[in-house]
């Protein structure tokens, strides 16, 4: 789909129209324009009008083309630091010429969302817990590391320690219950969202006895990794929603690249990607894990806790169709289940 704008105000009133050979005539306002960082935008010519494409200006930025009845505006990519740019469309009827200069600039993305709002992992209190970044279902249309987009830890709540690195959120509590975490994150278009997360600590309850579960959040080569080797106890590994563009689970227990997003470019690792998973086990008790990948790494590395309040931010969800997910995972559907289960 094309945004269109008709020059139709080639024949209103006020505007300046120059015999073809007169150099000096005034050059007339063509309007406004935003290019949209998705669609083809188009600047099309007045009914009886053609474009003299030799004279069409360029863009920074943004793609032109012209043919006799339009130019074509695409933009190669969403920069905050554009700022509105001019462009000049001439255009000639018979032996009339005008010359009307359009003030464009790009179209502002759609502001970030996250749609998980409660956390479905409980927290012991006392203990440390890692988020990836891919848990929170945030999805942004333009959030890139270079491009200044971050996340934020605010204030959180007495009792709470929380921080963020690039990949992971880092908790802890001193106090059982639900505790509010507030997050900003900021787009490259310098748009910015706050949201509440709320985290349930609850006090240790398996039995002294009870064998320990667990599963690691690691980077590296997701093609070189196994799940079953990132995790320890008798537990089901369960692969489930929301994920991170580029990975997902094999029923055999690896992983597999999927490819990248809509727009971005063919190199599968062009997206930072993050795979979540759990692990559950037969007396409910629940652990989160999380694969990073990086295509580079020789070997698998432990992530780090940071406790930073601020980092760049560049893993994004990309909704999923679920008939897809539930062929490629048949856990999914389990995992959805858990999703439901409250969290004290």
């Amino acid at each position: 789909m094309a945004a269109v704008l008709v020059a139709s105000a080639l024949a209103a009133p006020g505007i300046a129209a120059a015999d073809a050979s007169d150099e000096n005539a005034t050059t007339p306002q063509g309007g406004a324009v935003e290019v949209s960082y998705t669609e083809t935008t188009e600047i099309r010519s007045g009914e009886g009008w053609r474009i003299d494409c030799a004279g069409v200006g360029t863009l920074e930025g943004i793609d032109v083309a012209c043919a006799d009845d339009g130019v074509t505006l695409v933009s190669a990519g969403f920069d905050a630091d554009l700022g509105i740019q001019t462009l000049t469309v001439p255009q000639v009827s018979g032996a009339t010429r005008i010359s009307p200069v359009y003030r464009v600039r790009l179209e502002p993305p759609p502001v970030p969302e996250v749609s998980v709002d409660r956390l479905d992992l409980p927290v012991v209190v006392g203990e440390q817990a890692l988020v990836p970044l891919s848990a929170l279902g945030i999805v942004c249309a333009v959030c890139t590391a270079d491009g200044g987009a971050t996340i934020q830890v605010d204030t959180p709540p007495p009792g709470v320690s929380a921080g963020v690195s690039g990949t992971h959120l880092a908790l802890r509590g001193t106090t059982a219950g639900d505790a509010i975490v507030p997050l900003t994150l900021t787009d490259d278009a310098r748009q910015s969202v706050s949201i509440e997360l709320t985290v349930t600590f609850v006090a240790a309850s398996a039995p002294a006895e009870a064998p320990t579960i667990g599963a690691l959040h690691v980077v590296g080569d997701v093609e070189a990794l196994d799940l079953v080797e990132q995790t320890w106890g008798d537990v089901t590994i369960v692969c489930s929603t929301p994920q991170s563009i580029g990975l997902r689970c094999t029923e055999d227990g690896g992983i597999e690249r999927t490819g990248t997003a809509a727009g971005a470019d063919d190199d599968a690792t062009a997206l930072p990607a993050q795979l979540l998973f759990r692990v559950v086990a037969d007396d409910g008790r629940l652990a989160w894990g999380s694969v990073t990948d990086d295509a580079d790494a020789d070997v698998a590395e432990l992530v780090a806790p940071s406790w930073e309040s601020e980092a760049p931010l560049s893993l994004v969800t990309v909704p999923v169709d679920e008939q897809q997910a539930d062929a490629a995972v048949p856990l999914a559907g389990l995992a959805r289940l858990l999703e439901g289960i409250p969290a004290s």
